[in-house]
């Protein structure tokens, strides 16, 4: 699989509802108008903590793919250079342990 050319990836998303402590979360990608190609991708969660305390509903930007990630862009070959960091990078890895479970349990 190194040698071939990435072509695609697909995301496991959030959900709407909440799981284990859980919050609710959504992704959000911004595709180029001409050429339907993502040009950002964005997850967004929902504050628990502050609409229990606050009785209001606050949404958060918890993960900017490019920013976060450091992507020059949302290509296949971006995702899967960055793939290959995660294997081997341990800061990469920690990083990509932490947001795996957006504002939920570590693990």
């Amino acid at each position: 699989m190194i040698q071939k050319k990435p072509i695609g990836f697909n995301f496991i998303l959030g959900s709407g509802t909440t799981y284990t402590g859980k919050p609710p979360s959504f992704n959000i990608a911004y595709l180029d108008p001409v050429t339907l190609v993502p040009v950002q991708f964005e997850t967004i969660a929902f504050d628990l903590e502050h609409a229990n305390k606050f009785d209001e509903p606050k949404w958060d930007l918890v993960i900017d793919y490019k920013k976060d990630y450091n992507l020059p862009d949302l290509s296949p070959q971006s995702f899967m250079d960055h793939s290959m960091k995660i294997y081997n990078d341990a800061d990469a890895a920690k990083q990509y342990r932490e947001n795996r479970y957006v504002k939920g349990p570590k693990g």
